[in-house]
């Protein structure tokens, strides 16, 4: 395997190779994760005949994340895969990895030990992992258990103005529904402003909000404002998913 001799000098001597089985190294390496382990690192001689040797974690860094954190929501996996593809990794059958040159591999492994550790460490970021996601999660409820109402995304009641733009629109029962998603006071401040728009134009609709947290999320002047211009608030978007199919079956019934 060459390359090892290149990558020894940029590692200034600080790095060893050890045998795992005939072509594989295991990378010894002052390169850890956060509660003080090794990061697992191996090297695949070439077998594909580009000469290009594989980097990976031979499923390691998987493993060892589902100890404390299961990747077992649409949303953690999005999660997931983002992080890999911003790093150009690549997964298998639950094993990371990426080919470089043999010249190239002092960076391209730490750029391989760099995602390994931001794939690990989903574990401690996992609760604003989830509050970053309440528009994706909000996305998922509305296309799973509200596609039979046709939501359309993105819609502007108000031709050529897009600042008051809707983030679903429901047309169902007597007056469209507008749903905005309120993750904070300016998403709140926004949809507040957008419904009293529609209003003085006369347009018929009924506005509904979901909020991230209606208490906790948006100041009180601002839940006085959406309160006073919405039609139906959700304080959060749990509270959404329990009881949003029914409102929707009530206002299609209506």
């Amino acid at each position: 395997m060459t390359g090892l001799d290149l990558l020894k000098r940029q590692f200034n001597g600080h790095v060893a190779f050890r045998e795992r089985r005939p072509g594989v190294l295991q990378v010894m390496a002052p390169l850890f994760h956060e509660d003080g382990d090794m990061v697992d690192i191996f090297l695949d001689e070439p077998v594909n005949g580009s000469g290009k040797i594989r980097i990976g974690d031979h499923g390691m860094t998987l493993m060892r994340l589902t100890y404390t954190y299961d990747l077992d929501t649409v949303n953690k996996q999005r999660i997931f895969s983002r992080i890999l593809s911003e790093n150009r990794i690549q997964e298998q059958d639950g094993r990371l990895f990426i080919d470089a040159e043999p010249e190239r591999l002092y960076p391209v492994l730490l750029q391989f030990a760099q995602t390994v550790a931001k794939v690990s460490s989903m574990q401690y970021y996992k609760r604003e992992v989830i509050q970053s996601l309440f528009y994706e999660q909000l996305d998922e409820f509305v296309e799973e258990k509200l596609a039979a109402y046709n939501p359309r995304r993105k819609t502007l009641p108000i031709p050529d103005h897009d600042e008051y733009e809707v983030d679903y629109q429901f047309d169902v029962g007597a007056r469209p529904l507008f749903l905005f998603g309120v993750k904070d006071s300016d998403k709140a401040r926004l949809a507040a402003i957008s419904c009293q728009q529609f209003q003085l134009q006369q347009i018929p609709f009924k506005g509904v909000m979901v909020h991230q947290d209606f208490e906790g999320g948006i100041t009180k002047k601002d839940r006085m404002r959406i309160t006073s211009a919405s039609d139906k608030q959700f304080p959060s978007l749990d509270d959404f998913r329990e009881n949003g199919l029914r409102f929707f079956e009530r206002e299609r019934a209506a």
